[in-house]
């Protein structure tokens, strides 16, 4: 019994907090940053995935950036409102994106959101 609780404990997954503002929070675990909303049970439920790269925030928004499948040479960027947001909902119903440069800037402009504020 005690050799089947160690195994189960040295298998586990690697994980840790790089960035928290109120419920949101850039995450990793193993070696895969995640941005996600906390449902109040130390758990996280994912906004944007795999590979954050840059994230940013003012009253109203969140913005984020990614590397597509661990490929440094290419970012998506994301965004979406802090008050359209809930634990229940999918990303998919929240999150705009994946957006190129070019059409995240245009964004940013008209919607005044915030500047990247911390970068991994």
């Amino acid at each position: 019994m005690l050799t089947v609780l160690a195994v189960f404990t040295l298998s586990g997954c690697d994980s840790s907090t790089e960035w928290r503002s109120g419920k949101y929070s850039v995450y990793w675990i193993d070696v895969s940053l995640n941005l996600g909303i906390d449902t109040g049970d130390g758990a996280s439920i994912g906004r944007v995935m795999h590979r954050v790269c840059s994230v940013g925030e003012d009253d109203r928004w969140i913005v984020a950036a990614r590397y597509p499948g661990g490929d440094k040479t290419r970012k998506e960027y994301y965004y979406f409102s802090k008050a359209a947001d809930h634990p229940f909902k999918n990303a998919d119903e929240i999150v705009l994106g994946p957006l190129t440069e070019s059409e995240f800037m245009s964004h940013k402009t008209r919607l005044s959101l915030p500047d990247f504020e911390k970068h991994f």
